[in-house]
């Protein structure tokens, strides 16, 4: 019996909540196929259940074992620019698909050809996660309409930004 008491807290030490490794893999999905089969996140995600020790997931040390951080930076791009000359071309995110992660405090989405979200479902869901204080969206295909989905995010300390489609100055002001 102890044996089996040990197990269970060695799985759970590695795992997150069930609805957070289910949204996990929806994000793998949404971000395309791996026709070479690289082992670099989302891609490499549920080959095992243990979703705290996977690639670019951060799970908090409580026994909670909630995702506090998703780094997917260049995650669409990497495996094409080692093995092929192929765009993918543009991306468009439903950010819903971060909400099951209530204590999120990173995510990293740099440098994966995202131009925008699909309709009703851009950044503005994210203002729901409370704890959200890093949004990295450097390196993507954004334009000014980017900006008017963003206010919202009341809790955010540091917004990335840079290489992507933005024009002329930004107002700050009441942001």
């Amino acid at each position: 019996m102890a044996v089996i008491m040990m197990i269970n807290a060695m799985l759970l030490s590695q795992g997150c909540l069930e609805e957070e490794r289910i949204a996990l893999l929806h994000i793998k999905t949404s971000f395309g196929e791996n026709p070479y089969d690289i082992p670099f996140p989302p891609f490499s995600w549920g080959k095992d259940a243990l979703c705290c020790s996977w690639e670019g997931v951060t799970c908090s040390n409580s026994t909670t074992r909630r995702v506090i951080e998703i780094n997917l930076f260049f995650a669409r791009y990497w495996y094409l620019s080692v093995f092929s000359t192929q765009d993918m071309g543009d991306l468009y995110l439903n950010a819903s698909i971060f909400l099951p992660f209530q204590e999120l405090n990173v995510l990293v989405l740099s440098g994966n050809g995202i131009a925008g979200c699909v309709a009703n479902e851009g950044f503005e869901r994210l203002s729901r996660l409370a704890k959200l204080e890093v949004l990295s969206l450097e390196h993507n295909n954004f334009n000014n309409s980017i900006l008017s989905s963003l206010k919202g995010l009341s809790s955010l300390k540091h917004l990335y930004l840079d290489e992507n489609q933005l024009q002329g100055s930004i107002n700050m002001k009441g942001t």
